[in-house]
C-alpha cells in the first residue's frame, strides 16, 4: 500500500468528514505560511540591524 493510499484509508476510518479534514489542512497550511513569513521578517530585521550598525561604524571612521 502506498503512503497516499494509507492516508486515504486512515482518513476514511476517521470520525471527521472530508470537508473537515480539508478545512483543517488549509488552516494549517495558511498558519504555516504566516509563521514562515514572520520568521523570514525577523531574520531580515536582524540582518538589516547588523548591516546598519556596520555601516554606521564605517561612517564614523570616515568622518574622523
Amino acid at each position: 500500500m502506498t503512503k497516499e493510499n494509507e492516508n486515504v484509508s486512515i482518513a476514511n476510518k476517521s470520525s471527521y468528514t472530508e470537508e473537515e479534514i480539508k478545512a483543517a489542512y488549509e488552516k494549517g497550511k495558511s498558519e504555516g505560511r504566516i509563521e514562515g513569513m514572520l520568521a523570514y521578517q525577523k531574520r531580515l530585521i536582524e540582518n538589516l540591524q547588523r548591516d546598519n550598525a556596520s555601516l554606521n561604524q564605517k561612517l564614523q571612521e570616515i568622518k574622523k
